[in-house]
C-alpha cells in the first residue's frame, strides 16, 4: 500500500479527490512494464542493486510521485532474505576476535584485512566450510541493503495500474474518522462474505438493512481510535477492495487531511472506475476460525458445523450473521454462534442490547476475554455466553451445545 508521502490528492470545497490514473494510457502501460521488468531482472541480487537502478530510473520527471508509488507497490510484492552460510553477527564476533589477536602479535608490523579473513576461514570454529571470499560476503549480509531478493510476485502492467488507483484511496482512508458504506444488488452469500470479513478484520462496525436489498455499513476510521490506529488502519485498507466486487456501492468518509488535519469528505461509488484487482474467493474465513471448524469435526460428535448461514434481522436496528450454525440431526436442535473479539465499549453495549431484545433462540455468544463483560452485563441474553481467551476452543463449544440440547 502507498505511504502518506506518495499519495496524490486534491482538496476542493471541503472534499478530497484522490488522483487516479488512466490504465489505458500507452505511456503508463510502458512505464509499468519497465518497472516490472526491473524487479524481475533483480531476482537473486542484493537489495541495494535494485534500489540503485530504481533511483536512477525514477530520479526525474513531473510524475515523480506516480513513479515512486508504482515502485512501492512492486516492492510490497518482494521477499528479501539474508544470504549467508552462518549468522553474520556470530561471524563478525569471530572476525573482530581474530583481528584483536593479530593486533597483539608482536612479530607483525601491521594487521591487514585479507589475513584476518583468511584466519577466520581456516579456523572454522563456526562449523561451516568457509573461504576468505565467503567470509567477506557474509560479514554484513544481514544489513537491509545486502539482503537478497529471493522472491518477486510478478504481475501484469494493467493490474499494477489499476492497483495503484485502489491504493491511493486506501491511503486516504488511513486518515478517516468514520465511513458509511452502502451496498446492494448482491446475493446473500456475497453479503455474508463482506459482513464476516468486517468482523474478523476486527473493524468497529454497525450494519443495518435500509431496503429489501440494500445494507448500510458504518465503520469507525483509524483516526477515531486512541490506540492501535496503525494496525486498525491497515485492516480497514485491506477490507476496502471487498466492496469493489459489488455491482452497486457507495462510500462516504470523514477524513482529517493534510498536516493541519483539516476535516474533509471523501465520496465515491461504483462509477469511480475502481477495480478490486483479484477475483472474489467466496466466504472469507480467518485462520483461527477455520481451525475451530477443523478441531470441532475431529471430536466426532453428533453435531454438524457449518459456516453457511442466513442473515438475521435484529429488529431493523442491526443484523446478525452467525459465524457458525450447529445442528443435531437426531434431536433437531439447531444453534448459532456469533464471535465478538474486538469492539468499542459503547458499540458492544448496543450490540448486547440488540441481541437481548431480538437475538435468536439457542445463540452461543462467544466473547473475547479482553472485552471484560461481567455477569451482570451478560444477564438475560438469549442462549449461552462463552468467554474465550485467545480463540474459541472446540471442546468447550461442544459442552455448551450439549447443554443447549438438554434444555
Amino acid at each position: 500500500m502507498l505511504t502518506s508521502d506518495l499519495v496524490r490528492a486534491t482538496v476542493r470545497k471541503g472534499r478530497v479527490y484522490p488522483s487516479s490514473i488512466d490504465p489505458e494510457k500507452p505511456e503508463l502501460y510502458a512505464l509499468a512494464e519497465t518497472l516490472i521488468a526491473i524487479f524481475n531482472r533483480h531476482r537473486g541480487n542484493p537489495r541495494h542493486r535494485l534500489d540503485t537502478e530504481l533511483k536512477d530510473f525514477l530520479a526525474s520527471g513531473t510524475a515523480f510521485l506516480l513513479h515512486r508509488g508504482l515502485a512501492k507497490l512492486l516492492h510490497d510484492r518482494c521477499e528479501f532474505a539474508t544470504d549467508s552460510p552462518v549468522e553474520p553477527e556470530a561471524l563478525r564476533r569471530e572476525v573482530f576476535r581474530c583481528a584483536a589477536e593479530a593486533y597483539r602479535e608482536k612479530d607483525r608490523v601491521r594487521v591487514d584485512r585479507p589475513t584476518v579473513l583468511e584466519r577466520v576461514a581456516k579456523r572454522n570454529e563456526l562449523d561451516v566450510e568457509l573461504t576468505p571470499e565467503s567470509v567477506e560476503h557474509s560479514l554484513y549480509a544481514d544489513l537491509k541493503d545486502s539482503q537478497i531478493l529471493v522472491e518477486f510476485k510478478s504481475c501484469k502492467p494493467d493490474w499494477l495500474l489499476k492497483r495503484y488507483n485502489v491504493s491511493v484511496v486506501q491511503a486516504v482512508l488511513l486518515r478517516a474518522t468514520s465511513l458509511d458504506i452502502e451496498i446492494g444488488g448482491e446475493s446473500a452469500s456475497r453479503y455474508r462474505e463482506i459482513f464476516r470479513k468486517i468482523k474478523f478484520l476486527q473493524l468497529l462496525h454497525e450494519v443495518r438493512q435500509t431496503a429489501p436489498d440494500t445494507y448500510n455499513i458504518h465503520l469507525d476510521g483509524p483516526l477515531a481510535l486512541f490506540r492501535s490506529s496503525q494496525r486498525y488502519g491497515l485492516q480497514l485498507a485491506q477490507f476496502f477492495p471487498s466492496i469493489l466486487h459489488c455491482a452497486r456501492w457507495s462510500l462516504e468518509a470523514d477524513v482529517l487531511w493534510g498536516p493541519k488535519r483539516r476535516p474533509v469528505r471523501l465520496l465515491m461509488d461504483e462509477t469511480s472506475g475502481l477495480e478490486p484487482g483479484a477475483s472474489s474467493k467466496g466466504q472469507w474465513t480467518p485462520r483461527e476460525m477455520s481451525w475451530l471448524e477443523t478441531q470441532f469435526e475431529k471430536l466426532g460428535s453428533d453435531w454438524t458445523i457449518s459456516a453457511e448461514s442466513e442473515i438475521l434481522d435484529l429488529g431493523a436496528q442491526g443484523l446478525l450473521v452467525p459465524d457458525y450454525v450447529f445442528e443435531h440431526p437426531e434431536s433437531g436442535t439447531r444453534a448459532t454462534m456469533e464471535v465478538l473479539g474486538y469492539w468499542r465499549r459503547g458499540s458492544l453495549d448496543t450490540r448486547l442490547e440488540l441481541l437481548r431484545r431480538h437475538g435468536p433462540k439457542n445463540l452461543i455468544l462467544a466473547l473475547g476475554k479482553d472485552l471484560r463483560v461481567d455477569d451482570e452485563t451478560a444477564q438475560d441474553l438469549p442462549g449461552e455466553v462463552y468467554v474465550f481467551r485467545n480463540n474459541p476452543v472446540a471442546r468447550e463449544v461442544l459442552k455448551i451445545l450439549n447443554k443447549i440440547r438438554e434444555i
